[in-house]
């Protein structure tokens, strides 16, 4: 079934009305009463769901949205989605997400100017975006009323656009969560049917036996694999660590276009290592930025870490019943966990095959049902002493290591509420220091009001240190605009192969 909504003819276009006044008027929304509610209350959330960050995200539409279908189904998504509605509940040890009075506040709004796309790719303008909670203090009060969802839609007069603002707290999911529900509220405003099935929220109900990292070997194993949640610090000494981190960074947005990627690629492929196999667009193109990074950073990137979903994972076929079961693809909650990298040789920092191939190797070890098991079992008991002690971890990197977070699967511009994928922009927030975020590029308007496909492409975002940020960009626009491009990212790779294999090689 295709995606894409032939749009009205320009005489329906003309009769629709928007019915949103000129001043912000904010409708509250509940689930239907057909909704899971009565057995999900109080959901109770396991520590690795008690993040206290917010996912935000902007989504640019080619003109008007119908008020009263997007409220009728924004209500029906909600009923799929019924968590979403609810209150964050702290009792001692224990948090849980308990029923609200109010639901979901959808505000509207209009404006008159647009933004630019570029204006807003760093940070949504306030006019677009309702931040949710980030004070949970409150939670401890029953009568505690703080939403976990806020939603903004802002219609621009003078462009006939409409912005969709987004924000939710990470305790009601991760972006799987975010784009579930994105999608099934697009599809439903269309009158269509949701191409996959409802979600489960059976990550929330089991978990295999945590594991204490008080003794040798789960120490070690969290040296090795969790290591960004080896120290716990106090929340105001991690504050003025975060502040010191952007105070020091500046972000770089950009875009690879498909026959960019197809060339890193085949760059990456070159390397003796992959016997056969082909590096992934992800992985390549992740190894262009690291190496081009090492080129001007003082101190180089050593080792990589991935953010992963394990949903879907494959459970052996020999578990007992009542063995742990990593949850299924449609599982709400966060679902995921770090994949590291060991330590790559100073030799190899220089090489994109290198970097690649190790990156690739890295999904390959820790993608399997033991080491995810071990993963939240011994994860769990830090992601509870965290909440439960206030403090917080270093998820941003300034240690050698850069951390890709990568969804170059997902098409985010399926959620186009019926304007079709190629007329419909989606950006996703949170990029910092040494963490990159990978996404489809979404389509381009031109100066004309037309718009150009950006199949095959990919956008990125980071925080790189402000005194190499000019140098980083600088480097990548002589490998990219070169007339010798990709033959000069050829050369460079054939010398860091010939130097990591030694001084005889690299004299040949």
């Amino acid at each position: 079934m295709s995606n894409t909504v032939e749009l009205p003819s320009s005489s329906e276009y003309n009769t629709r009305v928007f019915r949103t006044p000129v001043e912000p008027h904010t409708v509250w929304i509940n689930p239907l009463q057909t909704s899971q509610l009565h057995v999900l209350f109080p959901l109770p959330l396991p520590g690795t769901d008690r993040i206290n960050f917010e996912i935000s995200y902007t989504n640019t539409l080619a003109g008007p949205l119908d008020t009263t279908r997007l409220i009728k189904a924004f209500q029906d998504a909600l009923t799929y989605y019924p968590h979403a509605s609810g209150r964050l509940r702290i009792k001692g040890n224990d948090w849980t997400i308990g029923q609200g009075k109010r639901g979901v506040p959808l505000t509207f709004a209009e404006i008159d100017e647009p933004f630019n796309h570029y204006e807003y790719l760093e940070a949504a303008p306030s006019e677009l975006i309702d931040t949710c909670i980030g004070d949970i203090s409150g939670a401890i009060q029953p009568s505690w009323d703080e939403p976990l969802l806020r939603v903004r839609v802002t219609y621009c007069r003078k462009s006939n656009e409409t912005y969709i603002g987004w924000s939710s707290s990470h305790m009601l999911g991760d972006g799987e969560f975010v784009y579930q529900f994105l999608y099934a509220w697009s599809q439903y405003y269309q009158g269509k049917a949701l191409l996959f099935g409802a979600p489960t929220y059976e990550k929330y109900r089991t978990a295999p036996t945590p594991e204490l990292n008080d003794n040798p070997a789960t120490a070690e194993f969290v040296e090795r694999y969790l290591q960004h949640l080896k120290t716990l610090y106090p929340m105001d000494k991690w504050m003025g660590m975060v502040g010191d981190v952007i105070g020091s960074t500046s972000q770089v947005d950009m875009m690879f276009s498909a026959h960019q990627i197809a060339q890193f690629r085949a760059v990456a492929d070159m390397h003796p290592g992959r016997k056969g196999t082909h590096a992934s667009a992800q992985d390549a193109v992740s190894a262009y930025l690291i190496t081009t990074l090492n080129r001007v950073l003082p101190t180089p990137i050593i080792k990589v870490s991935s953010m992963l979903s394990y949903r879907g994972i494959k459970n052996p076929t020999d578990l007992k019943a009542d063995d742990w079961r990593i949850p299924g693809g449609l599982a709400l909650g966060n679902a995921i966990f770090q994949a590291f990298t060991p330590t790559l040789p100073a030799e190899q920092t220089s090489s994109i095959g290198a970097v690649a191939l190790a990156i690739r190797q890295s999904l390959k070890d820790t993608r399997k049902y033991d080491h995810v098991k071990r993963i939240v079992a011994v994860s769990e008991p830090i992601w509870m002493r965290q909440s439960t002690e206030q403090k917080e971890h270093k998820f941003w990197s300034d240690d050698g290591t850069f951390v890709i977070n990568s969804m170059p699967k997902v098409n985010l511009n399926q959620l186009h509420f019926g304007y079709g994928p190629e007329r419909t922009r989606v950006v996703l927030y949170g990029a910092f220091a040494g963490y990159a975020r990978f996404f489809q590029a979404p389509p381009v308007k031109l100066p004309n009001g037309d718009w150009e496909a950006n199949d095959g492409a990919m956008v990125m975002c980071v925080r790189v240190p402000t005194e190499v940020k000019d140098k980083f960009l600088a480097r990548i626009a002589e490998d990219l605009n070169s007339g010798a491009f990709p033959q000069n990212l050829m050369w460079r790779e054939r010398e860091a192969q010939a130097k990591a294999a030694g001084p005889e090689k690299a004299r040949l």
